[in-house]
């Protein structure tokens, strides 16, 4: 009875379980060898010896003692329990243990005993008022029949008491119907199993990612129509926040289907009803809209973006997050600015109607960039160049009203030309932008290197004279021989920025040394030592140097490492990156208009 007290399965029917063992353990006069026999015998005079031999059995193998082979237990654990009815609380909370830690060694049930055991279950319903065991807990997960049936009533008692959230993550990344069951519970009406949920399914973004979540098209069906319910009964629990943070992982897999556009406009009328300090909620909703947007095939992007822009609502609070940066957390300032830059980039390829524009103070973004780079949030910063490329690239948005009070009035000729950033604005991105291409972080480099190319498209439309003068500047020289000599080795970065600054200048002339330097380069190193990136950044670099009509010698030399480079096989280069915004790591790649990469 000490050993049985210091277990929590038994702690409710601890006088039941005494008086048992007091009847039928001192009259226990048979070796173990012969115990299986006794358990297969079924006479009402036999119960209490039966359920005694049980409770033995479950603890000799809590403390590491095999009286018989698991084997062996399996078949006879099972054996009674099909033709065993009505057992007590205790007795079926032994059994369920025995046969989850002798599963190894016996078969996978069949239709047949997993029904009897789901009678079982479904007669005791005080088995899951306790706190079950892992074990237990992972073979319930085992066979959907008992998981659909008893997963979230199993796990309820387990999140009711204080657990370790670790014992739980690694149920939900083996079983990913655990998942589902404790969304479930999270979602469920406010208790402290509900908020124990919230807690591990958070922990569980943060270590997972979308292959995690999105391993089968069942289980993200189910999330999705769980998603549905919760939207659908209008019941905002904390739990909402996790499920849409789990969805919005879903969506970022790439799997949609016809329901998501019905989830769209659930959520779509879920932002109606919030308020700007519902921070935490108003991160994942504008995730999960970014997620959705993001992945939406091409011929559905039109209907999806028409429905967020005819939510005033939602341009509210875009603008309220946005004007407010100071005072609102960077996770959400970057969710804003991720999710806006999405919408305006669709609404400029639809000509999507526009209910209520944006109001964007671009000035202060440029300034963020420009001067306050160590003080402020990396991933804020990633997600500010993406905004300004998307400003640079739609030139003129209906959603966007972009501020220019940093402008003196009246504009200048050339002020005027470069609307809304002005000349003092360019200058301003193009130095910040110089700067974060010397950053070790790939990520930092592609969006700064992305924005560039916007930024000199901007001013080549504008004004041909300003981005000549800003292409031939000597700082691009040094930043060029900056990115070329870093770490001896031809970085894609470098590669990138000079087919640029080739582009942009009009011809090769200007830009003839830094390329002799590449074709030495690659002459001397040879290209099989490459990476994939700067395999495939050398090819656009060659192709677009050799179409600028350059001198014969050199295109010579680069058409003979063209040639080379059909050896190798096929390179892509990978725009697709992950950005982890608050609990939901999101796909963040290039910005254009012709292309909806996100």
């Amino acid at each position: 009875m000490r050993l049985i007290s210091q277990e929590h399965t038994w702690t409710s029917e601890l006088q039941d379980v005494e008086h048992v063992l007091q009847e039928s353990l001192p009259s226990l006069c048979c070796c173990a060898s012969d115990w299986l026999s006794v358990l297969s015998d079924f006479p009402q005079s036999l119960r209490n010896t039966q359920h005694c031999l049980i409770y033995l059995l479950h603890l000799s193998l809590l403390h590491g003692d095999r009286f018989l082979s698991d084997s062996a237990v399996f078949s006879a654990v099972l054996r009674f329990i099909s033709c065993v009815q009505d057992l007590p609380a205790s007795v079926l909370s032994s059994v369920l243990y025995l046969l989850s830690v002798t599963q190894h060694a016996g078969p996978r049930l069949d239709t047949v005993s997993v029904s009897v055991l789901s009678k079982a279950l479904s007669s005791c319903p005080l088995l899951f008022s306790r706190s079950l065991p892992l074990s237990v807990l992972s073979f319930i997960f085992m066979y959907p029949e008992l998981s659909e049936q008893f997963g979230a009533p199993a796990l309820t008692g387990r999140l009711s008491e204080e657990t370790q959230e670790q014992e739980l993550l690694e149920l939900l990344h083996t079983h990913p119907a655990a998942l589902l069951a404790t969304l479930a519970v999270a979602c469920d009406v406010e208790s402290a199993a509900s908020r124990s949920a919230v807690g591990v399914l958070q922990c569980f973004l943060r270590s997972a990612d979308s292959s995690s979540i999105s391993g089968t098209s069942d289980l993200c069906d189910q999330i999705r129509s769980a998603l549905l319910n919760v939207l659908q009964r209008h019941t905002h629990t904390d739990g909402l926040s996790v499920l849409l943070d789990v969805s919005a992982v879903i969506h970022s897999s790439g799997q949609m289907e016809h329901t998501d556009f019905r989830l769209l406009y659930h959520v779509s009328n879920l932002v109606g009803k919030l308020d700007s300090s519902d921070s935490e909620l108003l991160l994942s909703v504008f995730n999960f809209l970014y997620c959705f947007l993001s992945v939406c095939p091409s011929h559905a992007t039109d209907r999806g973006v028409s429905l967020l822009l005819g939510n005033v609502r939602l341009m509210e609070l875009l603008e309220g997050v946005l004007s407010a940066s100071s005072s609102s957390s960077s996770s959400l300032l970057c969710s804003s600015l991720l999710l806006l830059s999405s919408l305006t980039l669709l609404q400029h390829k639809h000509s999507a109607q526009v209910h209520r524009s944006v109001s964007v103070d671009l000035h202060q973004i440029i300034r963020r960039l420009a001067l306050s780079k160590r003080h402020t949030d990396t991933l804020l910063i990633k997600c500010s160049v993406r905004f300004v490329q998307v400003c640079l690239d739609v030139d003129a948005s209906a959603l966007l009203c972009v501020c220019d009070a940093a402008l003196q009035r009246p504009l200048t000729s050339i002020d005027g030309a470069l609307h809304p950033i002005g000349h003092s604005g360019a200058t301003s991105l193009m130095t910040a932008l110089s700067a974060l291409m010397l950053v070790t972080q790939d990520l930092m480099v592609s969006a700064a290197l992305n924005c560039l190319r916007s930024l000199m498209g901007f001013l080549r439309r504008r004004s041909p004279e300003t981005a000549q003068h800003m292409v031939c500047q000597p700082w691009m020289r040094f930043l060029l021989f900056s990115l070329l000599s870093c770490d001896q080795r031809l970085r894609p970065a470098a590669l990138q920025l000079l087919t640029q600054l080739v582009c942009f200048s009009g011809g090769v002339s200007h830009w003839r040394t830094e390329v002799e330097s590449v074709c030495e380069e690659i002459e001397k190193e040879g290209a099989t030592n490459l990476t994939d990136d700067s395999t495939h950044t050398l090819r656009l670099m060659l192709t677009q140097c050799c179409a600028l009509s350059p001198p014969d010698d050199l295109r010579m030399r680069m058409e003979a490492i063209q040639e080379s480079l059909r050896h190798l096989p096929p390179s892509e280069s990978s725009s697709r990156h992950m950005l982890r915004v608050g609990r939901v790591s999101v796909c963040l790649s290039d910005f254009t208009i012709s292309t909806q990469d996100l």
